[in-house]
């Protein structure tokens, strides 16, 4: 019988006898099948970021192995701290006993006189009669609004007097032409209405 057929990668995998190098598949950004747009630019710019940081990182591995493999160097700091303490030390210098030339001149110079006291005030006479000074009152920025208030209010009031009044010959005069219990008018006491209505509108 024939030997069974097998697949073509696994033939080529055993008569190589080397596994076959995989071949390395490249990461994507949100959807495949995005139209051509503002979506689509945005993905395609963080992949863009990604891949450049990537870079970053790898470059920056690559130098700190180059580094050790020369040696381990020591840190920023440390130089900095043995520059800082040898600049210390050079920089340092005994300490002298000699006086400050300023110093030497405030020494030397003679004490300043006390300044003189000021004269004293004159004190204000008092006023003879121990008052304060008649002064006119000062008008008022509101007067005139004031007056016209008060002339509308006294307008007003006379108003509702003369309202009053009327009130009062109406109810009057009602109560005068009421006929007595024979059915006759009462001129008296209309006649007495109509006096007190003249003798007002006359006042007026």
């Amino acid at each position: 019988m024939a030997p069974k057929r097998t697949r073509d990668g696994d033939f080529f995998a055993k008569d190589s006898g080397a596994e076959p190098v995989k071949k390395r598949k490249g990461f994507s950004v949100g959807p495949a099948n995005l139209p051509d747009g503002t979506y689509r630019r945005k993905t395609q710019k963080i992949k863009s970021d990604l891949i450049q940081k990537a870079k970053v990182k790898k470059a920056y591995a690559k130098i700190k192995a180059q580094e050790r493999a020369a040696g381990t160097p020591k840190s920023v700091y440390d130089r900095a701290d043995e520059e800082d303490g040898k600049t210390k030390d050079d920089e340092a210098e005994p300490a002298s006993l000699e006086l400050h030339p300023d110093r030497v001149t405030m020494l030397n110079e003679p004490e300043p006189e006390p300044a003189p006291e000021p004269a004293p005030r004159p004190q204000r006479r008092p006023r003879e009669d121990g008052k304060r000074q008649n002064r006119n009152p000062k008008r008022s920025a509101f007067t005139k609004e004031m007056e016209i208030a008060e002339k509308r209010k006294e307008a007003a009031e006379a108003r509702q007097r003369q309202r009053e009044a009327k009130q009062k010959d109406r109810e009057a005069m009602l109560r005068a032409k009421r006929p007595d219990q024979f059915g006759k008018r009462r001129l008296g006491r209309e006649s007495n209405v109509l006096l007190s209505r003249v003798q007002r509108m006359v006042g007026q």
